[in-house]
């Protein structure tokens, strides 16, 4: 609480300061407002969300403050029955002061960062799955031609108890070692609020070693952690991600291995090294108990034709669960027309939860010219077969995906289906839904959905990200200043 009025007081004081010398200082920001209609019984249907960020920069010094107002707060994966006073926030939700110099940023507030791969630290914030590890503290960034160095200390609501605060500290170092190789050293120190009142501390410390050449390149990383008075012994972990890629001719081949055992802390972001990004299971944290190889091998024999062949394995140390992960691409530019084709398959078994589980996705994309137009058409085949103890079960999901681009606006018309049985199609359930999206000014986006959408991993107008089951009317507008 003292480091919030201590960075209000600055923010203040700044802001009058600067107001003196009107002419020398900028302003810029960005505004996000969300407007959600959800389509469901017990539901308030009616949400509305705006985030408010503003910037000033006065010669080397930056100030920002964002405000967050959630009228009611909209829970993607619950509906609200009825409206309560804790379900109307009105927060502020970012302030900072930060000095910028040619070597230096030092920034006192609320921010995020990582250090190398994610492996020791990654704090950041994900709106779609409501993930925030942000930090409020003091975050320091060296830069020189012969080392890179970060130190932050910050705190974060307990992620059992919002009321109360986690204390994180860390380091991080890089240098070059010559121009083909760098290394890097991390340490972080944490002191988590049990629910006795009291704090246990986790300390991580690692190395890293990047080597880039013209025909090889190679990066990995080691962690190690210990944590004292976990109502406990002290706990011990360990984490090893490494990926190596390889130029000859017209191939690449790559290749990673991971290899996690009690690493599962919220403060880091383990690469899943296959091409789903799925975990290897969700009967445990990701990084708790985990191991894994990935091979890959891409072709370009021309700037017409690319070919790729994608394969992972995961188990955990006793071998009762396995993960296999398939993809193969394929791509071919013709003078009218572009064709892509994917397979992509899933496998997972888990001997505890007597659970096997397979996953097949077929997919044809084109890319073409209607009346003039960029379109994109994707259909895909979804096949799920899930066996857990005597009880089998079998799911068909097909898809459709049309994109159309003209002038400064973008349609995606998206239909999908899901069955179980290839003789009984009339039982189907369907979501079919339209997004639109169009620059209404040089500052201003907008994108309206209207429809259903099952969740999962989505790409529409060329960029990918993760949904929530959703059905109703969802209007975003983006502007900055």
């Amino acid at each position: 609480m003292k480091i919030i009025i201590s960075l209000s007081a600055l923010w203040l004081i700044l802001f009058f300061s600067v107001g003196i010398c009107y002419a020398q200082f900028q302003i810029s920001g960005l505004n996000e407002a969300q407007y959600i209609y959800k389509s469901a019984q017990d539901s308030l249907s009616s949400y509305f969300y705006n985030e408010t960020l503003v910037r000033l920069n006065y010669q080397n010094i930056e100030a920002g403050i964002s405000f967050i107002a959630e009228l009611p707060k909209y829970d993607q994966f619950q509906p609200i029955q009825d409206l309560r006073p804790s379900d109307i926030d009105y927060r502020w939700d970012e302030r900072y002061i930060q000095l910028n110099l040619t070597d230096l940023r030092l920034r006192a507030g609320s921010f995020s960062e990582f250090f190398g791969n994610g492996i020791l630290l990654r704090s950041y914030r994900d709106k779609t799955f409501d993930h925030d590890t942000r930090l409020t503290g003091i975050n320091m960034q060296m830069s020189h031609n012969s080392y890179q160095f970060k130190g932050l200390y910050g705190s974060l609501p307990n992620e059992f108890s919002p009321n109360n605060n986690d204390l994180i500290a860390g380091l991080d170092l890089t240098a070059p070692i010559n121009g083909t190789t760098q290394l890097g050293l991390s340490l972080t120190s944490q002191q988590l609020r049990r629910t006795d009142n009291r704090y246990s501390t986790r300390i991580a410390a690692g190395g890293r070693i990047e080597v880039i050449t013209d025909f090889f390149d190679f990066n990995s990383e080691y962690g190690e952690s210990k944590s004292y008075r976990t109502f406990g012994r002290v706990r011990r972990g360990q984490a090893f991600y490494g990926f190596a890629n390889t130029y000859i001719g017209p191939f690449t081949i790559s290749g990673g291995y991971k290899n996690y055992d009690r690493f599962d802390d919220r403060m880091n972001d383990l690469p899943t090294l296959n091409a789903s990004e799925e975990p290897l299971s969700e009967r445990f944290n990701p990084g708790y108990d985990e191991e894994g190889l990935l091979g890959q091998i891409r072709y370009n024999p021309s700037i017409t034709s690319q070919l790729g062949v994608t394969y992972s394995e995961a188990w955990n140390s006793d071998f009762s669960i396995r993960q296999s992960d398939l993809l193969l691409e394929g791509r071919k530019f013709f003078p009218t027309f572009t064709l892509g084709l994917e397979y992509a398959q899933l496998e997972t078994i888990d001997k505890e939860w007597e659970l096997w589980l397979k996953e097949i996705t077929p997919a044809i994309m084109f890319d073409f010219n209607l009346m003039n137009l960029p379109t994109h058409l994707r259909t895909e085949f979804g096949y799920k077969e899930k066996v857990q103890g005597e009880s089998t079960s079998e799911i068909y999901n097909p898809l459709l995906q049309f994109d159309l681009f003209f002038n400064k606006f973008s349609l995606s018309l998206i239909s999908e289906l899901e069955f179980y049985d290839l003789n009984e199609l009339e039982k189907n359930r369907t979501w079919l839904g339209m997004e639109l999206s169009t620059g209404l000014f040089s500052h201003t986006d907008m994108k309206l959905f209207i429809g259903e959408e099952k969740g999962g991993k989505v790409c529409r107008s060329g960029v990918c990200y993760y949904t929530s089951p959703f059905k109703g009317l969802r209007l975003d507008l983006t502007t900055r200043f």
